[in-house]
């Protein structure tokens, strides 16, 4: 079996632009992979399809990324045989961090390794489109700009190189609800210009990126979770830039290696939930030997 790992995601900046007639949002966002891993293994012409997730609930199989993306090229494609694929999860699902679609990225890698698929940026950009706004992002990774819904990426500058520590809260957060409820709110919310989140990184800013990150969702979410506005609060006591990720409800915060260490070794506070030490990466799907 060939092995891949996704990486999470967090969002250094992100803008709702406004709802479209699908109910779908337009989106302006900065978005950033960091060095949090799913393991698949993904073997090939197998008599029938297989998903094992060991014992993680990420849902039913038939709508996980992973069936829709191999549904997807295998009608596409017309692509031999069926595949099976055992995933390790470290990701937490539903935490705004994108696991589930890098889960469905590292299996069109796959498959595009497998069957050598020579795909247009285009192909790749409409198959990943097709299952899940983030497929595409997770796909390339790195640093990138994402408008539309999430699906029209420009590389960026890369993220100076720092100490990055995810707080995971421990509870799944719906998207559609979060949005649901920024649509109540949203001609209250301000709306910051991307600009100097732009410019920062052009710059290889530290402090420019640091006084540039958003996220339009945050109030909705916070509103909504109060346990997640209690954890923001906890990391402003810590003098910790910090912001919420996607739709929540992974908060992350920049820290030095000296703050990040002193953290993971204190006294568990269950405010701050499960805590992740990560770095930014440049590469959304990794290849493995087997041998890790």
């Amino acid at each position: 079996m060939a092995v891949y790992y996704s990486a999470a995601k967090i969002n250094l900046f992100l803008r709702v632009e406004g709802r479209r007639p699908d109910g779908y949002h337009e989106l302006t966002s900065v978005m950033q992979s960091v060095s949090l891993y799913d393991r698949l293994d993904i073997g090939f012409h197998r008599e029938r399809f297989s998903l094992d997730t060991g014992g993680v609930d990420v849902g039913p199989a038939e709508k996980n990324t992973v069936t829709r993306m191999w549904r997807l090229l295998k009608d596409r494609f017309d692509l031999p045989g069926e595949i099976e694929v055992v995933i390790d999860k470290k990701i937490p699902v539903g935490a705004g961090l994108a696991g589930g679609s890098g889960n469905g990225a590292a299996v069109l890698r796959a498959a595009v390794d497998e069957f050598g698929l020579e795909l247009t940026e285009e192909e790749t950009a409409s198959v990943c489109a097709a299952v899940g706004a983030d497929v595409a992002f997770c796909y390339h990774g790195g640093t990138m700009l994402a408008t539309g819904i999430g699906e029209k990426l420009k590389p960026l500058p890369p993220l100076f190189p720092c100490d990055i520590l995810l707080f995971n809260a421990g509870f799944h957060v719906s998207t559609p609800e979060i949005f649901a409820a920024y649509d109540d709110i949203a001609l209250g919310v301000e709306a910051v210009p991307v600009e100097m989140m732009l410019h920062a990184l052009e710059r290889g800013s530290e402090e420019g990126v640091l006084c540039s990150l958003y996220n339009g969702l945050e109030a909705a979410a916070f509103s909504r979770y109060p346990s997640l506005r209690k954890l923001s609060d906890a990391l402003d006591g810590l003098f910790l830039p910090h912001l919420m990720s996607g739709s929540g409800p992974t908060v992350f915060a920049f820290a030095s290696e000296k703050a990040a260490r002193n953290l993971l070794k204190a006294a568990p506070r269950p405010e701050l939930g499960r805590i992740f030490p990560v770095r930014p990466v440049a590469d959304g799907i990794l290849p493995g030997t087997g041998n890790e």
